[in-house]
């Protein structure tokens, strides 16, 4: 090993950042793998700790009157989040939610900070109902039944009403209006997809992220909930928009566009010219907050070498409020690259090199898959991948067909019956590695994690000459068995992206990987959580055993209290020590 992977586990990051109500504090989420809760005073730079759990805090919403926190933690990665109440002049939070089968979706606080609404699977695990709570008292009621997947946007100014989304799949979601004393819900405009739903400041129209009308890419817009008319406020050709924030009080606006994965920040006022922020280095922000006198944005920013950071743009400029500690070793930043795939299509992609010299044959070559599949990978921090670039891997990261940020044709290029062509993506990005010159075209590895976990083994069984080892992280092994055990919330969502195991039998049995093992010829471990619930360790488990079966050459580790993903930093340290021993052994 050139470099110890311990030196990659303690990196802290920041996220969710909101101003207390007098504009000097920065409340905002804080750690290495388990962030809590902390204060920023921003005059002196003083930061305070405000929660201990010994769990992930997933996000943070202030009250919109004064400085109370509602944030949520679940246990070990299982999902099923329970909602906190903090005051920050308090010692202890208060639990709203008390029941560990259940998750608590929250959604949003009203206007007069007494009552918050959240959607939660109490009554069915598969759907989701509507929640109306008291913060006085505790008193709460359910306000709608929902079916499947159904969230809270926000309560409706000056009206007894609540927008919701029902989310059945990428690119299909409705747009509710929900009478909170009638209980009816309405539909509000076509299915299509929809973000960052907010009610404007008059509650009479809806500002909001989407793709209507039928676009290829992201647009705030504003919705007329009456006659369902809509009227574009920003779009960015070719570029979804991404994330938006509005200052009530001075009007100004926050956009950023996602551009071929690097953010465009832009803020100006909304009826004028919003320059870009341009003084920012090259990278990923997020978590858009605006000062209550809405002169001060505070947002995230992370880039390939730097881990999230928080930022305060005041008055046209930009500058640093928090940042992690600098790693103890130098970093690499990142390249983006395309290749042409079998069908002529263009794939985009991330090359990162080690910061060693090159080897005389070149670099030993990684690989790295992303999940979703509606994901995309981004140029910001990421400690597994600067991991493996110090060990002396080379990385390569595809954004292959299927991922998000291209536009809509491009995510549903890979539905259904052309699932492996985005594994063919994969192959034709293998052969462009092979032929840098900076890379040894016999050692290449191939790495990802849930639906890139399935890509992996796709990879390996549909082409098995072309790799000498693979890591899969909680992979999916059979699309049947995949639905069956996945949450039960989530089955009928996934079943859009994938198929129907009924309808879809034949093309499950084709595209599993698990019914080709056999043609595994390289080295392979597995990893999984004992605790995830959207990939059940039975897929794992599955692969483990049916390599063995055939005196494959497989390692299998699994972690006792994780769900998907590995974030406790004893869990990371084990993982990232795992891998690099198993790619220096067999790159």
């Amino acid at each position: 090993m050139l470099h110890d992977p311990e030196a990659f586990v303690s990196i802290s990051a920041a996220a969710a950042p909101a101003f207390s109500r007098d504009g000097q504090t920065l409340f905002h989420l804080r750690g290495s793998g388990l962030p809590q809760v902390w204060s920023l005073d921003l005059a002196s730079g003083d930061a305070k700790q405000l929660t201990f759990h010994e769990e992930k805090v997933a996000f943070l919403r202030r009250s919109p009157l004064d400085d109370r926190l509602i944030y949520g933690i679940d246990r070990g990665g299982d999902e099923r989040q329970q909602l906190l109440l903090l005051d920050p002049g308090s010692a202890e939070p208060s639990p709203l939610s008390d029941n560990p089968g259940v998750i608590h979706d929250f959604g949003a606080w009203s206007s007069d900070a007494t009552r918050i609404a959240y959607a939660a699977n109490e009554r069915d695990e598969a759907h989701f109902d509507v929640y109306v709570q008291e913060l006085a008292g505790g008193a709460r009621r359910c306000a709608y039944q929902g079916s499947q997947l159904i969230s809270v946007s926000a309560f409706r100014p000056g009206r007894n009403e609540l927008a919701l989304l029902h989310d059945r799949g990428f690119g299909d979601m409705s747009l509710l209006l929900l009478d909170l004393g009638s209980g009816e819900a309405r539909v509000v405009g076509s299915p299509a997809q929809f973000k960052s739903v907010r009610w404007a400041s008059d509650g009479n129209t809806l500002l909001l992220l989407t793709d209507l009308p039928d676009n290829e890419f992201l647009q705030l817009c504003r919705l007329d909930p009456s006659s369902g008319d809509i009227a574009i406020i920003y779009a960015a050709t070719g570029r979804d928009i991404e994330a938006w924030a509005l200052a009530a009080e001075s009007n100004l606006l926050a956009t950023v566009e996602n551009d071929c994965g690097y953010s465009v920040l832009r803020v100006g006022p909304m009826d004028g010219e919003r320059p870009v922020v341009d003084e920012l280095p090259r990278g990923v922000v997020a978590d858009l907050s605006w000062s209550p006198d809405g002169n001060t944005l505070a947002f995230v920013l992370a880039t390939p070498t730097d881990p999230p950071s928080l930022w305060i743009w005041c008055d046209g400029a930009a500058e640093i409020a928090w940042r992690a500690d600098p790693a103890p070793l130098p970093l690499s930043d990142v390249e983006l690259v395309e290749w042409k795939t079998f069908d002529g299509t263009d794939i985009p992609g991330w090359l990162a090199l080690p910061q060693h010299p090159r080897p005389e044959n070149g670099h030993p070559a990684i690989m790295w898959v992303h999940g979703g599949p509606v994901g995309q990978t981004r140029p910001n921090f990421r400690p597994d991948i600067q991991m493996l670039l110090a060990q002396g891997f080379a990385v390569l990261m595809p954004n292959v067909r299927g991922s998000s940020g291209y536009g809509r044709a491009y995510t549903a290029s890979d539905d259904v019956e052309r699932r492996l062509d985005s594994v063919a993506d994969l192959v034709h990005g293998r052969a462009w590695l092979a032929a840098h010159p900076a890379i040894d075209r016999e050692r290449i590895g191939i790495m990802g994690q849930s639906y890139g976990g399935f890509m992996v083994m796709s990879a390996i069984t549909e082409y098995p000459d072309l790799w000498r080892a693979a890591v899969n992280y909680y992979g999916i092994a059979d699309f049947v068995t995949l639905l069956a055990g996945t949450g039960p919330w989530r089955r009928n969502h996934r079943a859009a992206e994938y198929g129907d195991p009924e309808h879809d039998a034949a093309l499950f049995a084709r595209i599993s990987p698990i019914h080709r093992v056999e043609q595994i010829d390289v080295p392979v471990l597995i990893a999984h959580g004992s605790r995830d619930p959207r990939v059940p360790i039975t897929e794992s488990e599955q692969y483990v055993a049916a390599l063995r079966e055939r005196q494959k050459p497989v390692s299998y580790i699994t972690f006792d209290y994780a769900g998907h993903g590995f974030i406790r930093p004893d869990d990371r340290r084990r993982i990232y020590c795992a891998v690099a021993d198993f790619f220096t052994a067999h790159l």
